[in-house]
């Protein structure tokens, strides 16, 4: 008939999508539920009262993103802690990523305690986001106090002339050319998704000190997982589906 247009009976093929920017949308929205959930809500434990850099530690959050005591590289931080009773023993850590190391750790007397934390010995490895731990026992009793420090440089790229951001840097950029080369089939075979994994995990690594070291986002137990997770999504789902290109047949 006249003034109709035939149209073919072939089924019309639309190119699949992959799946790869819904996974990795998925576990960016977990990874940001993580930052946000505080660490703890009660920075102080315990029959006392303490003290960080002149900073009541009392009701400060030690989550992802809470804020942090600006501190200067170059000079110490004072840690107190007072109680109604007796103190025996008193302890000072840094904590990094769950892991903590003791600066001072010795016996006490009487009913306070004063310490410092010498941050210039460490400016050298490090600046960034840190945990600050302060521990008093005594009979029958203990107390815990902490909050977050920012040991900030003179400058926005100093993080960059210290040995751990220069580390991460270098682990980050690692990271992401592993990916992009198995991505590219540069590597081929079955190890293509381990190794894809592998990077990713490295990559994440790379990227939780960058953000300590920037003061953006201190490394907590689940942060720290979240993003070597996100890190190993990511290396696995370009491994699997290589890079992204466009379509050079599509069809109207």
């Amino acid at each position: 008939m006249k003034g109709l247009v035939e149209t073919s009976d072939l089924p019309i093929r639309l190119p699949a999508q992959s799946p790869m920017p819904r996974r990795l949308a998925i576990a960016f929205v977990l990874l940001l539920a993580l930052v946000a959930v505080p660490e703890t809500s009660a920075t102080i434990t315990g029959p006392c009262s303490a003290s960080i850099a002149g900073q009541d530690v009392a009701g400060r959050d030690t989550g992802a993103l809470s804020d942090a005591i600006p501190v200067s590289k170059e000079r110490p931080v004072s840690v107190t802690m007072r109680s109604d009773q007796p103190i025996t023993h008193l302890k000072v850590e840094i904590e990094y990523a769950g892991l903590r190391w003791a600066v001072q750790d010795r016996p006490s007397s009487g009913n306070s305690w004063a310490s410092e934390v010498r941050v210039d010995d460490y400016a050298i490895y490090g600046l960034g986001l840190y945990k600050i731990v302060g521990t008093s026992t005594g009979a029958g009793f203990s107390c815990e106090g902490a909050a977050l420090v920012t040991v900030e440089g003179d400058n926005a790229l100093d993080p960059l002339k210290t040995i751990a951001g220069v580390a991460g840097l270098g682990i980050a950029l690692l990271g992401a050319f592993g990916i992009l080369a198995v991505a590219g089939r540069v590597s081929r075979g079955r190890s293509a998704p381990f190794l894809g994994l592998l990077f990713g995990i490295v990559l994440g690594v790379g990227i939780a000190v960058l953000l300590q070291q920037f003061s953006v986002l201190y490394p907590t137990v689940g942060v720290t997982g979240a993003l070597l997770a996100l890190g190993a999504a990511v290396g696995l789902a370009f491994s699997l589906f290589g890079l992204p290109t466009r379509s050079s047949d599509a069809r109207n």
